[in-house]
């Protein structure tokens, strides 16, 4: 929501700050962040070392031989996060939210893929439901007016006429959708990655990494080949105000929060968790900025919070015809052998 304003704000007379600088300075907050409680957690483990010790630790800990393997995850992140900024710059804020959510369903699949996750049919059922949520959504959305099909017949048939009010919409939809896919990719294949080498490097030493290598394609594409000419004409910081920097900590803090939800808890639970935020968006959205609140886009987020309950509760025990006998119930409440939990019997 804070992003959203930040884009959209009336600005007069001052020009709008660049994406591109603020996604670099997103990724310099998390690397000194993440390197700051790296040193800490070093000088933690090693208490009788010295300033320079603690130093050379860190660095070949940054440093390592496996290093390279998060060039790929930090030049798909500086992708999305780019991706993300166009897409909120023409989607109204409840439309980007909800849409954004289809990463869910991507970080599943990928999950699937990369990770061998099991779904059972419960859950497909509330991704299902997810993904109907999601729909209700965009068609409240920029495409809610009495001729959205028009225009969505319009963006089909290629219509030049009717496409042009539809334009921004469209580029902002395709933006979120990439989006989407990417932060599948990315995280669950950073989810590898972390928990593959958890018992051996730090999760900040790895943020640090991925930090450090999202730097130079958020520079290199994004500021000096995307934004060059702008940033020379008018300035790194032009258009910067107290807000945008609100907007750029609120990123960074969030990056720090999502590599910890990833180590610890997942991508599929970190995604779900994130849907929580469709509901205050759209509430704040309609008390601070006095957006419509319409019926489809209220079903949708309701959609969106049955998938999420639907996905995360335990179905119903099973109800026994006949009780056990005392016997079996001392027996089935002892606890396992070890060798039994570690290899129980195939069914």
């Amino acid at each position: 929501m804070f992003m959203h304003h930040s884009r959209n704000r009336p600005t007069g007379q001052q020009p709008r700050y660049l994406a591109s600088t603020a996604v670099l300075l997103v990724e310099v907050i998390k690397l000194v962040a993440s390197l700051i409680i790296a040193i800490h957690d070093t000088c933690k483990s090693h208490p009788s070392s010295s300033p320079s010790e603690i130093t050379g630790l860190v660095r070949r800990a940054v440093f390592a031989s496996d290093s390279w393997k998060l060039i790929v995850p930090a030049a798909l992140y500086t992708l999305q996060n780019s991706l993300v900024y166009t897409a909120i710059s023409n989607l109204d804020a409840v439309t980007f939210q909800v849409t954004y959510q289809l990463k869910i369903l991507t970080t599943v699949l990928f999950s699937i893929l990369l990770l061998g996750t099991y779904i059972s049919a419960r859950q497909w059922l509330s991704l299902v439901l997810l993904t109907c949520g999601v729909a209700l959504v965009q068609v409240a959305g920029p495409l809610g007016s009495e001729t959205w099909k028009d225009k969505l017949t319009s963006l089909i048939q290629g219509d030049v006429a009717l496409l042009a009010p539809a334009s921004s919409a469209a580029r902002g939809l395709m933006a979120v959708i990439a989006a989407a896919l990417i932060s599948g990719l990315t995280c669950v294949y950073f989810e590898k990655l972390l928990k593959d080498s958890l018992g051996s490097v730090s999760l900040w030493t790895r943020n640090v990494q991925l930090s450090f290598f999202s730097l130079f394609p958020a520079l290199f594409i994004g500021v000096l080949w995307q934004d060059g000419a702008a940033v020379a004409r008018e300035g790194f910081f032009s258009g910067y105000n107290s807000f945008v920097w609100l907007t750029i900590a609120l990123q960074a803090f969030g990056g720090l929060v999502v590599a910890v939800c990833i180590a610890y808890a997942g991508n599929v639970a970190k995604n779900f968790a994130a849907s929580l935020s469709i509901v205050v968006s759209y509430a704040a959205t309609a008390v601070l900025f006095r957006a419509p609140m319409t019926m489809p886009a209220t079903g949708g987020a309701a959609t969106v919070l049955l998938a999420m309950y639907m996905y995360h509760s335990r179905p119903p025990p099973k109800t026994l015809l006949l009780p056990l006998s005392k016997e079996r119930q001392i027996h089935e409440k002892a606890p396992r052998p070890l060798l039994y939990q570690l290899m129980p019997p195939s069914r």
